[in-house]
């Protein structure tokens, strides 16, 4: 069958990093430079000066368990900033992911949910509750990327599909550039992988779907603590990174 490009990803689905570089969106390169994408952005940064970050990505059936988006793992050497402090200069981090989403979840959670106010907070603040959103197809989310937020977390192998595409933009200054230059290296690494995974659709793609399935229900079972535990072990040191004094 056709092949099927996209990266598997750790808790399920598959996504397509770094889109944009992709000669097979090439006719969706104007999308961060989209007007109507502006005015809602210049009213997000209160008309302080931002800019285009790289990171870009779509998602498909795509499965986020609760966490805070940060660099992680090899690429998190590149936040030099702690994101919940200022720097030498009273800046402050502030970047926004911008989701499209292309299909409706009037009627389901499927979505992003979202727990209010915790984008100001290291931690996940689990006893004020979260709200779900509802985007209809074509709406548009933007939201701090520090919220503990979450997708769905079940993964369905006879659902119709769930399809996003995502970018990022963040106020002109030291963290925007340093989590620019950890977003590209993700981008590079995961595309590399992604590009070699490739594989027709079969055999090998069913037996994927089947094993996302199954780590899906393991994971519609375990307590959401548990997982955004695993999920944010990063955070904890970015309280030593503090640019405040530098």
């Amino acid at each position: 069958g056709e092949p099927r490009r996209g990266l598997p990803l750790a808790y399920g689905g598959y996504s397509v990093p770094g889109f944009l570089d992709l000669p097979e969106f090439a006719s969706a390169k104007w999308l961060p430079s989209d007007g109507r994408l502006h005015q809602l952005l210049e009213a997000a940064f209160n008309g302080t000066d931002y800019r285009f970050a790289s990171h870009n990505d779509v998602g498909c059936d795509f499965v986020g368990v609760w966490h805070k988006d940060v660099l992680r793992g090899n690429v998190a050497k590149f936040q030099e900033c702690d994101v919940w402090s200022p720097d030498d200069k009273g800046g402050q981090h502030e970047i926004y992911k911008v989701m499209f989403y292309l299909q409706d979840h009037t009627h389901d959670e499927q979505a992003i949910k979202v727990i209010p106010g915790s984008h100001v907070v290291r931690r996940t603040p689990w006893e004020t509750g979260y709200v779900a959103l509802h985007p209809r197809m074509g709406d548009t989310v933007i939201f701090d990327q520090r919220i503990s937020h979450a997708g769905n977390t079940f993964y369905s192998v006879l659902g119709q599909g769930r399809l996003f595409m995502q970018v990022g933009f963040g106020r002109k200054n030291r963290f925007t550039d340093e989590f620019e230059r950890g977003t590209a290296a993700r981008q590079r690494q995961l595309q590399e992988r992604m590009l070699k995974s490739t594989q027709p659709t079969g055999f090998a793609t069913a037996f994927q779907d089947f094993k996302f399935l199954v780590l899906g229900t393991a994971l519609s079972v375990l307590p959401p603590g548990l997982l955004n535990h695993f999920a944010d072990a990063d955070i904890k040191g970015h309280a030593d990174r503090s640019c405040a004094g530098a």
